[in-house]
C-alpha cells in the first residue's frame, strides 16, 4: 500500500468515518482501529477538541503530531506525558509538562 497523503485527524473523526462504513468492507487493520477507537476515544465533541488543540498549540515545544497524540490520550499524570514523549525528539521542560496537565485536567473526559 502506498501512502499518497497524510493529515492528522481527531480520534472521533476517524471513529465516525469507520463507523459509517459497512463492517464487511473494512480491512483487518481498519477493524482493529475501529475497535481501539471505540474503546479509547475520550472526547467526542469536535468543539472541545478544537479548543484543546488551540490551547496545546500555545506550548512552543509541541508540533502538530504531538498535539494529536495528546488529544488521543488526554493525559492526567506526569508519568503519562513523559511516556508519550519518551521516543520523541522533543525536550519538554517541567513547565511544559505542567501546562499540558493543566490543559488536560481542565476538561472532563469519558472513561
Amino acid at each position: 500500500m502506498e501512502i499518497k497523503d497524510e493529515e492528522y485527524a481527531y480520534p472521533v473523526e476517524a471513529l465516525n468515518l469507520l463507523e459509517e462504513r459497512e463492517e464487511e468492507d473494512l480491512t483487518h487493520e481498519q477493524k482493529i482501529a475501529l475497535e481501539n477507537l471505540s474503546r479509547h476515544t475520550k472526547i467526542h465533541d469536535l468543539d472541545t477538541l478544537s479548543e484543546l488543540h488551540d490551547e496545546f498549540s500555545e506550548i512552543e515545544a509541541l508540533k502538530d503530531k504531538h498535539i494529536f497524540k495528546l488529544l488521543e490520550t488526554v493525559p492526567k499524570h506526569e508519568s503519562t506525558v513523559r511516556s508519550l514523549f519518551s521516543k520523541e525528539r522533543v525536550k519538554l521542560e517541567d513547565s511544559d509538562i505542567e501546562d499540558i496537565l493543566e490543559i488536560s485536567q481542565s476538561i472532563e473526559v469519558e472513561e
